[in-house]
């Protein structure tokens, strides 16, 4: 028994004396309390949780088309003939979508020269105003937003102007895509979208190519493939809308 115990002893012994002998960590204490054995380590963490104390850099927002107006115009026949009835059309109503969204976005009001647009959801102007519908004057490029929601707990000043970036709200319409087009031919091709007939039309503006399924009876676009993106124009009703809907009520 005891050469046992003088066995075991003599082993701690020895363990100590090994441990005494390798060096101990030397740890650095990083800014943020984190503890590292080297001090280049202090940097390598990202910041998690809240923004707080730091500078987000800003997302820019791509431009809308807005190519030049063709000096001269190449269309078939047939291709005129489609285009010429979106003469008849004054006014368009839409959901639109526009790559890579797939989702249909706000609901769009158009005369030539009016766009209203019921946002999908509400947007804050300040912490205690909001606002879901915007008002754009498409030949001065100037846009007013305006909380319309009847419930005065949601929009308690339904007349209160907001001034809101015009850039930030325009889309590509039906009418801008055919006042672009350089060169304009059937390809023979058609489908069904929503339940209409929709005629392919193969096109060049600004020098680029690109097709189109436009509504067979109003001449007006539906779906548009161009630079890669594609424009949809969901649920489309002709000739539904007037002045005053794309104009703010006043005294609602």
């Amino acid at each position: 028994m005891r050469k046992e115990i003088l066995a075991l002893l003599g082993l701690i012994a020895a363990l100590l004396f090994i441990t005494s002998c390798v060096p101990a960590a030397k740890y650095y204490v990083c800014a943020d309390g984190r503890q590292v054995l080297d001090p280049t380590k202090c940097t390598a963490q990202q910041p998690t949780g809240g923004t707080e104390g730091t500078t987000e850099t800003p997302v820019e927002e791509e431009p809308v088309l807005e190519p030049e107006k063709p000096a001269h115009v190449e269309m078939t026949d047939e291709a005129k003939a489609l285009f010429d009835k979106l003469i008849k059309v004054t006014g368009l109503q839409f959901y639109y979508v526009e790559s890579p969204n797939v989702l249909p976005d706000s609901h769009y009001y158009m005369t030539r020269d009016k766009l209203k647009i019921a946002l999908k959801t509400r947007i804050r102007f300040t912490q205690a105003d909001w606002y879901d519908t915007v008002y754009l004057d498409l030949v001065n490029k100037t846009a007013v937003a305006y909380c319309e929601e009847r419930s005065i707990d949601m929009c308690p000043n339904k007349d209160q102007p907001f001034d809101v970036d015009y850039k930030k709200f325009a889309i590509t319409t039906p009418f801008d895509w055919v006042s672009w087009l350089a060169k304009a031919n059937l390809t023979g091709q058609s489908k069904m979208i929503d339940n209409r007939k929709a005629i392919e039309v193969a096109f060049i503006i600004n020098g680029q190519p690109g097709t189109m399924f436009v509504d067979s009876f109003y001449g007006v676009p539906m779906i548009v493939y161009f630079n890669n993106k594609t424009y949809t124009y969901l649920s489309l009703a002709e000739n539904e809308v007037d002045q005053s809907e794309v104009e703010h009520q006043f005294g609602l």
